[in-house]
């Protein structure tokens, strides 16, 4: 994981442990779906193989779906909407690959 617990608790204003089991499964929910998003590994490297940072942006990304997904727990809703975030799609939009011509 790129993102700590630390990271998404204090993203979450989350002040307890009662619940870091459901909050590391989010961050690894999170992690997935940008990693899938943007078709690249997580966390990133370069060509020899070396771990290097990932941007800003897409760590922002990454807690804005953590936040979502914590919010958004249940599995219906009644008479709302839902769409996604597209703070998320901003931020991770320049970092993509393989999107063909």
């Amino acid at each position: 994981m790129i993102t700590t617990i630390e990271e998404a608790k204090t993203h979450l204003r989350v002040q307890h442990d009662a619940e870091n089991d459901l909050i590391v499964a989010l961050i690894e929910a999170a992690e997935d779906h940008v990693s899938r998003y943007l078709e690249r590994s997580l966390p990133w490297t370069d060509d020899d193989g070396a771990e290097v940072p990932v941007p800003g942006s897409v760590r922002a990304a990454i807690l804005l779906i953590v936040g979502d997904l914590y919010a958004n727990r249940e599995g219906r809703f009644v008479g709302v909407s839902q769409s996604d975030n597209p703070a998320v799609r901003m931020l991770l939009a320049p970092y993509r690959v393989n999107l063909g011509a």
